[in-house]
């Protein structure tokens, strides 16, 4: 299935991804994730449903990519990330977001560098850290239409 991109905002330049990464202070993106940036910039996907394994809803959805300088400030990178650093682990960047307002986040740094991972904010217990791909891409090639359960057959 091919992937598309609704929304986007203005391309980037690898000049300002890189001056936006110094301005927060934080260690370079994954270089799939920088491609993403240069040519999307956040936007929303489709398809856009993804496998969370050990968590009890089992899947969800990506509403939003957050990007650089968006119109929107709650879908910027920097605001996401300066709303949510003092409760999500300091490894985790913030890159999305579902449509339940959960998290959708890249490590950064560690032996889970390039990974993203789903932060359930709703969950009443700090065990609410779930890993969904290795690493960018294989997280957007994992993207799928869904399907209600109920509904197939």
């Amino acid at each position: 299935m091919v992937l598309e991109i609704r929304g986007s905002a203005r391309k980037l330049s690898l000049e300002e991804i890189n001056a936006f990464i110094k301005k927060l202070g934080i260690p370079p993106f994954p270089d799939d994730y920088m491609e993403f940036l240069i040519q999307h910039n956040g936007g929303v996907p489709s398809p856009d449903t993804y496998f969370i394994q050990n968590h009890p809803e089992k899947f969800c959805d990506i509403h939003s990519f957050f990007g650089i300088e968006v119109q929107i400030e709650a879908r910027c990178l920097d605001w996401i990330f300066y709303e949510c650093q003092d409760y999500i682990p300091r490894n985790l960047f913030p890159i999305g977001n579902s449509s339940t307002n959960d998290l959708i986040c890249l490590s950064l740094s560690g032996e889970t560098r390039g990974g993203v991972f789903f932060l359930d904010c709703m969950a009443e217990t700090n065990d609410n850290v779930y890993k969904i791909a290795n690493s960018f891409t294989e997280f957007l090639e994992g993207l799928y239409e869904f399907q209600d359960p109920d509904e197939i057959n």
